[in-house]
């Protein structure tokens, strides 16, 4: 029961994130900006707009927009605008920047994160630079570029750019980092030069890839695609409850009142369009069954003694390691959201009979191997809702086992459960 109220307790806890109300405090800037940095603490999401000036609006929960309205955001210095570091608020709170972003240069400190809707790299910019730090990330949906812009992604960042399009010649250079498009519609050519590290005190540099585009039938062929897998291991937890998994007859011995799901899993994904990521891992899946009813383990499955014995409590348990695969589909980075499907094929690694009763008032388990009731496969698939927009909560998911629970040796019942999952 204890476990169910937790639970609950996470559920209600995804309801109120949801339900948070939000505040916008917002400031223009009325000077020409050609130079832009951006420090960490921020989701800085830019919008290009055809204006004269620009509108830098702060999104907080409400009950931060007092802090929030006396927080220094920005300084501007000539034609140099910088967001200041994020000190006062919860971090990576929203930052809005609207306004002409036909910049000549754009700097990432440390772990700063960006989003462009649109990135215009003017053709009268004689030169156009753009350095990102440490451990950034920065993404843009739409790149129109001209001339010969220099990037530059510094150790364990990342540059994901969707379309890129215009007669231009970029030249990126990556020190153990990462650079990502999904469509090329460019007049030219994209080189890329990699710095590997492959120790602590120096960087070795590979051959640089030379990406082409060029009009086949009149559609734009790329010669090379360049995407990787993404570099970095994700730590994936869940805890989910199955319930209604019971035979027809209630009487059956192996009739329940829910089973706990805990996951643990270690993921990576590769990025194949603006908005499909496919990924797969291990993953760790622990059961724990909530049988209804007394219960004795014989060799050939379980024997119902309900009123024979003194009152007791049994539960069956079994663990699977097994390979996750994932495929996702972003609703777009504004969003920080996604949809997803997945499977998870699994064998069976032991499981277990567990007994307690008022001899040891409750305290410790009895357990035997029961390994042989359960089915040695499982297929499991699910359907999630993925968001970032909840703190530690990460998505709901609803799954559900398409193999038998059990052995065909000890059971031939069908049975048949929906659970869901908060994934963390």
């Amino acid at each position: 029961m204890k476990r169910i109220t937790l639970l609950f307790m996470l559920f209600c806890l995804t309801l109120l994130g949801f339900a948070q109300e939000e505040v916008a405090i917002e400031q223009t800037i009325n000077q020409p900006v050609s130079r832009l940095r951006i420090d960490r603490g921020w989701d800085v999401r830019l919008s290009h707009r055809d204006t004269e000036g620009y509108r830098l609006t702060v999104v907080v929960p409400e009950q931060f927009a007092g802090i929030a309205a006396e927080t220094l955001v920005c300084n501007l210095n000539g034609d140099t605008l910088t967001i200041l570091k994020n000190d006062m608020l919860p971090q990576e709170t929203i930052l809005e920047l609207e306004g002409p972003l036909e910049l000549q240069e754009i700097a990432l400190f440390n772990e700063a994160k960006a989003v462009f809707d649109r990135l215009v790299i003017p053709e009268k910019a004689a030169k156009y630079e753009i350095y990102i730090g440490k451990r950034s990330e920065m993404a843009v949906h739409q790149m129109i570029s001209s001339g010969e812009p220099y990037i530059r992604l510094g150790d364990e960042s990342k540059l994901t750019i969707d379309t890129i399009q215009g007669r231009s010649k970029p030249f990126i250079e990556t020190y153990n980092a990462q650079f990502q498009y999904g469509t090329s519609l460019l007049d030219g050519e994209i080189v890329v030069k990699e710095f590997k590290k492959p120790s602590w005190f120096y960087y070795e540099v590979q051959n640089p890839k030379v990406i082409k585009t060029k009009l086949v039938d009149g559609q734009p062929v790329t010669t090379e695609r360049y995407k990787i897998w993404d570099a970095s291991v994700a730590l994936d937890v869940g805890i989910g409850f199955r319930k209604y998994q019971n035979p027809v007859d209630f009487n059956s011995p192996f009739t329940n009142n829910g089973i706990l799901a805990i996951n643990f899993g270690l993921s990576t994904g590769f990025r194949f369009s603006d908005r499909w990521t496919l990924s797969t891992g291990l993953r760790y899946n622990f059961n724990d069954y909530f049988m209804a009813h007394q219960l004795k383990l014989k060799e050939n499955g379980l024997e119902t003694i309900d009123g024979q014995t003194p009152i007791q409590q049994n539960e069956l348990a079994n663990d699977y390691l097994g390979i996750p695969v994932e495929l996702r589909f972003s609703l777009g980075e504004q969003w920080k959201s996604s949809l997803s499907v997945d499977a998870f094929f699994g064998r069976r690694i032991q499981g277990v009979f567990r007994t307690r009763g008022p001899e040891d008032n409750y305290k410790d388990w009895n357990i035997e191997d029961a390994a042989s009731l359960f089915n040695p496969w499982k297929l499991e698939v699910g359907l999630s809702i993925n968001t970032s927009l909840i703190g530690f909560i990460h998505g709901i998911r609803v799954y559900t086992n398409l193999l038998p629970e059990y052995s065909k040796s000890v059971t031939t019942e069908k049975f048949r459960s929906v659970g869901v999952e908060i994934k963390f």
